[in-house]
Formats: structure tokens, sequence, C-alpha cells
């Protein structure tokens, strides 16, 4: 019977955790079918920033539902940090906006990352007391960090809403998820 018991791999972990942002990633770009809100990626490297984020979501949900502390969060964000480097290298012009800013943008994924978590770290406690307006707007302001240098409008409060109340919706889906793919 021991081997109902098994953890998943930390690798198994890095694995799941690309998979539920590359979903989140694919499901929600310019382009996609039922992309629920027209994201105006304006930087050069805005794609590399929204995987980025899209990344910080997962871990998010990963991490934030992780009770029994199986998780190494050091272990999945290096992972997540090297896959994320991996495919914007590989596809520059996409996620980068050319080879000349690839290496800044890549030098700065870690950075990047670094700040969407310790934004993201304010959602467990607003969940709990259900300040939903906030969430809404921490999300918001999360996803137009990828699409511009510039403030946060409330036009573009108001454009991102939709997708970032989405976001919010989908994280303890995005949590089965993880759990189901690293079980695998």
């Amino acid at each position: 019977m021991s081997w109902f018991s098994r953890k998943p791999t930390q690798q198994k972990y890095v694995d799941a955790a690309i998979k539920v942002a590359t979903n989140l990633y694919l499901q929600t770009i310019p382009g996609a079918v039922d992309a629920p809100a027209p994201l105006q990626f304006n930087l050069p490297d805005s794609r590399f920033r929204y995987m980025i984020f899209c990344l910080s979501a997962a871990l998010t949900a990963a991490l934030a539902y992780d009770e029994k502390k199986h998780i190494q969060p050091e272990i999945l964000i290096k992972g997540c940090l090297d896959a994320a480097n991996l495919i914007a290298t590989k596809d520059a012009q996409e996620y980068l906006g050319g080879p000349a800013s690839s290496q800044d943008s890549v030098e700065n994924a870690s950075a990047y990352l670094t700040e969407f978590l310790k934004h993201w770290s304010r959602w467990p406690e607003l969940e709990k007391e259900g300040r939903n307006a906030e969430i809404i707007e921490l999300i918001s302001s999360l996803i137009h960090t990828t699409e511009s240098n510039n403030p946060l409008t409330a036009s573009d409060q108001e454009r991102l809403g939709p997708l970032a109340l989405q976001i919010d919706c989908w994280l303890p889906t995005m949590r089965g998820a993880f759990t189901e793919l690293a079980g695998r």
C-alpha cells in the first residue's frame, strides 16, 4: 500500500507548474479564442513579462494551497525561471522583441518574478477576508505591468478587470490541475 502515499518529485512539481502556467498563457493572450480581455502589449518584452506573470499565478496557486509543505519553493521557482528563459531565448523575436533586448529581459526574469510573487503574497489574506475588489485591482495591476511601465489607470482597470476576475476564480482549479499533474 505504500505506493498510495508516494509524494511527487520536485521536478514533477516544476513540470506541473509550467504546464498550468502555459495553459493560462495560451488561454488569455491576444488571439486566444476566448481571451477575456484585450491585452495591450506595448513593450518589446511584454509577452515574456506576461509569461512570467502566468508563472507567478501558477506558483501562487501551488504554494498558497500547499498546507503540508511538500513543495520546495526555491526549486520550483528556479525550475520555472529556467524554463521561461529557455522558451524566451528560443523565440526571442516573439517573447523579447528581438535578440537585442533578449539578454536584458532574461536577466530581469528573476526580478520580474520576485516582484510578481511579492504582490501575490497579499492574495491569500485578501481571499480569506473576502476583499474581492482589492483582489481584482491587485491582479489587474500585475497584468498591466506586463503591458506598460505606466501606472494603472481607471480605464486599464476596467479593461483588465474581467481577466483578473477570471484568473482569481481559476486559482483553485489551477491548484487542482497542478496537484493532478504532479501526481502522475
